[in-house]
């Protein structure tokens, strides 16, 4: 049995992006601070397959990080439009 879900007002929605556009700050500050610290260390090895490796790893983290900032971000935006939406809509009778 599902409990009925309470109403959509632009509240909830601004809230929603609020705490999604916060997430999407912390994510994009951690995502420097990797680039940063990455770059800083460079790899010190004669092994092909190390470097390799290591340009992977490294590729993955900052695309995963990337990903996950555009993605919070378009959430954010998606929120923010949707309370717009919801303030402008006639009112349900």
């Amino acid at each position: 049995m599902s409990e009925p879900q309470p109403p959509l007002t632009p509240g909830r929605c601004l809230t929603g992006a609020a705490i999604s556009g916060a997430l999407g700050l912390a994510v994009y500050a951690l995502t420097r601070a990797m680039v940063a610290g990455l770059t800083t260390h460079p790899i010190h090895s004669q092994n092909p397959l190390v470097l390799r490796l290591a340009s992977l790893v490294r590729t993955v983290l900052v695309g995963g990080g990337t990903l996950a900032v555009v993605v919070l971000g378009v959430f954010t935006v998606g929120l923010v439009a949707l309370a717009v939406q919801v303030a402008w809509s006639p009112p349900d009778a």
